[in-house]
Order: C-alpha cells, then structure tokens, then sequence
C-alpha cells in the first residue's frame, strides 16, 4: 500500500467530464431543486471534494445563503475567494444564483487547463487565466487552453471548445447573461456547437 498511497492519480478526459457535468448538476439542485434557493457563494476547486471514482460533491457552506422566493437577489457584504466572485458580488455586494454561475465557470476553466485562475503565467504575457481565456476564444483558439497533461486522443478538440465557450458564458461580466445551471446542463450534455447560438 506504500507506493500506491503515494501516487497521485489523475483524471482522465472522460474523468473531468463527470466531474464537470457532476458539479454542474450539484449546483442546479441547490438553485432549482431544493425547496429554497441555495447560493453556496464559495465555489472553487478546493470545493469540489472527488470521491474514489472521481464523482465530484459540493463541499464547505460556510458562506451559503438562502434566496426567498420573492426576491431575485440579495445585498450583502462580500464574502468568498478571489479570482472566483462574480463582479456585482464583490463590487455592489449583490448576490444572485448567478454568482455561482460564474464561479462555476472560473473553476471549469481551470479543469480543462489545469490552471489555478490566479496564477499568471510568464509566457502568456501576465494574463490570468479568465482572461487568457477570453482572448484566445476571441481568436479562434481557445483549443489551446487545455491541460498539455491530457491525452490528445482522448478528447475531440470541438468538444473542449463547446465546454470551453459555455464556461466562458457562466462569467459573462453581467448576470443577466448569464444561464441558470439547468441551462448549463442541457448545454454541456448537447451536442451541438455554440458558435451559431
């Protein structure tokens, strides 16, 4: 048991695939499903707790907050990490499902490159990772994001870019653009590309 304790195991194209749709799905019950609206307000990796077969769970609700039913959005302090708040969260403290929208976001483009979204990169001009990202999908190349670790041929390159570019819809500056995480769903189990939407 030594040896294998030791070895750090990671997921494969199919593997991250589960844990993004896994997250996606944990999210849309908490938003949708569950009898009151629960915003987590937390999302990040180190959130998403993999169990032995890498099916993900939303983890640490310290900062969860309940939306009632007759209001669309909350104001409060900020609260949550940097490089994963949504901007009306941690500019005006206004808090909506969609913070967790685009904190989801945040946390898939870092699944598909294998990147922390606050880490910046010398050879990528300093960017941070949202920000590469949104300049790479602006041309034509957001292929180039993914994790050089993945097997190439475990993965078709227009379907990373489909998962990329909803990704990229989850952090849309403004909440109102935004989709809900069921909506994330029907997106990501398509398999239609986005770029005619």
């Amino acid at each position: 048991m030594g040896n294998r304790s030791k070895k750090r195991l990671s997921p494969n194209w199919k593997q991250l695939n589960d844990i993004i749709l896994g997250t996606a799905r944990g999210l849309a019950y908490l938003h949708e499903e569950f009898h009151v609206c629960i915003i987590h307000r937390d999302i990040k990796t180190s959130n998403i707790l993999l169990d032995d077969s890498f099916q993900p769970k939303i983890a640490d609700f310290g900062l969860a907050r309940l939306l009632p039913d007759d209001q669309t959005h909350l104001s409060t302090r900020f609260a949550g990490t940097l490089g994963y708040t949504a901007p009306e969260c941690a500019i005006h403290g206004q808090l909506s499902e969609k913070v967790d929208t685009y904190s989801y976001g945040v946390v898939v483009l870092e699944i598909i490159s294998g990147q922390k979204s606050s880490e910046i990169k010398s050879d990528a001009m300093g960017e941070f990772l949202l920000e590469k990202a949104w300049k790479l999908y602006e041309n034509g190349k957001h292929v180039e994001l993914v994790d050089p670790n993945l097997d190439p041929n475990e993965y078709k390159p227009e379907d990373v870019k489909k998962i990329i570019e909803i990704a990229l819809m989850c952090t849309q500056p403004s909440a109102a653009q935004r989709p809900t995480m069921s909506e994330v769903i029907v997106l990501l189990k398509s398999t239609s590309s986005l770029e005619n939407r």
